[in-house]
């Protein structure tokens, strides 16, 4: 079946299932029945993971032949993950105009990544972003690439477990950690079955369940100030622009730079748009995946707005101001089970995208590329399916150590991919002074930076404000204060200035002539130094002081003592020579001075000249 029927098939069992939780809700039904609208979801993910399953190659690890309309949807999709559902409105509550910026920076890096990063990737011909980094820069690169997406995905998957378990406690009744549990093993269970085919085809699938469920909630309160369903109407109301908390500038600016960066090359967003298919993705699809993300964000002000005005407190309830919105403002059950269905299913995309992406990159680049080059692809399956089961089980010992908040969780993920991949697939890419100690050295520089800050930040506070300048580490929503003041969920910043620096500074300084490079400097100085001379103002000359005439006997005395003083300088005996003076005597000799013969065949007459 393909993928558009399914997800007409699914659409269609989503709004029937909605047109029975509002009978029920009108005529008085069990409270429970309605509750359990959030399964639907979770059915029609099993259901596409079993039509998925294989055991081929090209469709556990490469995506399979996915056709090119489902790619925008499963773009879309992916980058509606449940923490960013959540996240842009509460950023627009404490921010207001900022938190627009941010919503923005999010769009740009999700155009850069489909536009700009996945098609010079798919060019490499590659069956994994570490790969194709390794065939451009060598295998150690791609050792350490791999290292480092297995650390950007590793956050990224403990964050959106946790917010899922949360938002599933709320409306079933189970316990988060419960609810945790079964949203990660169904996600785990799709990609086993079917690897990173499913995880595309779940995206394709719930990306319009997403959506809907959205916009369902403010559209249903725009239609009391206008006629018509407005879901943006937050964009034009003034009380958008307003802050609710004073932010720093510096902590826009290194979110902005983080957005931008990291989720340009975030793993689960670029391979979407990297599909093995004959025909890669049209463009036209991937824009309006991109269009698509963009549409749904711009309802987050919305939420903002009318959870303001329903007396929701983004700053002591942020899950609150999505969750508990239709609760707050009035609206019926229908809203509000769909709007909780559908932020599962976000979170179920992201797991298994995110899962997907690790265990291949564990399976195909670190087993595969690293300790059994030569290994067939039913190994390569076998690890990666084993790959899978291991991270889900990390992903649990990481929740139940409860090592940050979501918020934290998320920016670090950020971070990491904005510190170590995004200088070598930005810039480094397209440079082709690049060399391969270059990128091996940006992406180790980066990564380093941002995980030992995290870890001492986060593990030894005490001796990192004493000892190396961290200042006073405070907990903050993006975690503990590092280097230069910054949450470390923030810290991609850092990484990534230096991962830049450290790029261009191997791949540019031994290409320099330092001889020439200092005969250069030397010949500037000399020139600033002439120009500084001319252009400093000469001092006027001191006045000529002429002694009044003498009388007139000391001026007849004045001949007389010259004949009589005695003669200082001997003179030269009559019949000698004068030497002539040294101006005059000639640096080659005489030269011969050739005259023409009175007769011919008579020789030459030569005359001695004296030099010249």
């Amino acid at each position: 079946m393909r993928l558009g029927t399914m997800a007409t098939v699914a659409m269609v069992v989503v709004l029937a299932s909605l047109g029975l939780v509002d009978a029920l809700d009108r005529f008085g039904a069990w409270p429970v029945l309605p509750a359990l609208f959030p399964l639907v979801p979770l059915a029609i993910a099993a259901a596409v993971a079993i039509a998925m399953r294989s055991l081929d190659f090209n469709d556990i690890l490469r995506g399979g032949n996915i056709q090119s309309s489902s790619m925008g949807w499963a773009l879309g999709g992916a980058a509606l993950s449940t923490v960013v559902l959540v996240a842009s409105p509460v950023a627009t509550a404490l921010g207001g105009g900022r938190g627009v910026v941010l919503i923005a920076a999010f769009v740009v890096g999700l155009a850069l990544a489909s536009l700009v990063v996945a098609p010079a990737m798919r060019s490499a011909r590659t069956t994994t972003l570490a790969e194709a980094i390794g065939l451009r820069f060598g295998a150690p690169t791609r050792t350490i690439a791999a290292v480092a997406v297995v650390l950007t995905l590793l956050p990224l998957l403990a964050a959106e477990t946790a917010l899922a378990g949360t938002v599933a406690a709320r409306m079933l009744g189970l316990s988060p950690r419960l609810a945790e549990d079964i949203i990660l093993g169904l996600a785990a269970i799709a990609c086993i079955a079917g690897g990173l085919r499913a995880a595309i085809a779940l995206a394709a699938v719930l990306g319009p369940v997403v959506a809907l469920s959205y916009l369902v909630p403010v559209a249903a309160v725009s239609l009391g100030e206008t006629w018509l369903p407005m879901p943006w109407i937050g964009l034009v109301e003034p009380d958008t622009l307003t802050t609710a908390t004073r932010i720093p500038d510096v902590v826009i600016l290194a979110f902005s730079v983080s957005l931008v960066a990291g989720v340009a090359v975030m793993p689960t967003l670029l391979f979407p748009a990297w599909t093995t298919a004959r025909r890669p993705p049209a463009r036209r699809h991937v824009l309006w995946g991109v269009a698509f993300a963009a549409i749904i964000l711009l309802a987050a002000p919305s939420y903002a707005v009318y959870g303001r005005l329903a007396g929701i407190d983004a700053a002591s309830d942020p899950l609150g101001l999505v969750v508990s919105f239709p609760d707050r403002v009035g609206l019926s059950a229908m809203p509000a089970v769909l709007l909780i269905g559908g932020l599962i299913s976000a979170a179920l995309i992201t797991i298994a995208m995110a899962l997907a992406t690790a265990a291949t990159t564990l399976g195909h680049d670190l087993y595969g590329g690293f300790i059994e080059r030569r290994a067939p692809a039913g190994r390569r399956i076998f690890i990666t399916r084993l790959g899978m089961i291991l991270l889900g089980l990390a992903i649990l010992g990481l929740n139940r150590l409860s090592i940050g908040s979501v918020a934290m969780l998320a920016g670090l993920s950020l971070s990491i991919a904005a510190a170590s991949l995004a200088p070598v697939l930005l810039l480094g890419w397209r440079l082709p002074a690049t060399s391969p100690a270059a990128t091996f050295a940006a992406i180790a520089v980066g990564l380093w930076l941002t995980v030992a800050n995290v870890l001492l930040a986060r593990f030894a506070p005490e001796f990192s404000s004493a000892y190396l300048g961290m200042g006073t580490v405070t907990p903050t929503v993006l975690g503990p204060t590092g280097w230069f003041g910054l949450p470390v969920g923030l810290s991609g910043l850092i990484g990534l200035c230096c991962g830049l620096a450290t790029l261009l500074a191997v791949s540019l300084l031994p290409r320099v002539q330092w001889p020439l490079l200092w005969l250069r400097v030397r010949y500037t100085a000399r020139r600033l130094k002439r120009k500084l001379a001319a252009a400093r103002p000469r001092r006027a000359p001191a006045p000529v002081v002429v002694p009044p005439a003498a009388p007139v006997a000391e001026a007849a005395a004045e001949p007389v003592a010259a004949e009589t003083a005695p003669e200082t300088e001997p003179k030269p005996e009559p019949g000698t020579e004068v030497a002539a003076p040294a101006a005059a005597v000639p640096m080659f000799g005489p030269f011969p001075e050739f005259v023409g013969p009175t007769e011919p065949g008579a020789p030459h007459p030569i005359r001695r000249l004296p030099g010249v």
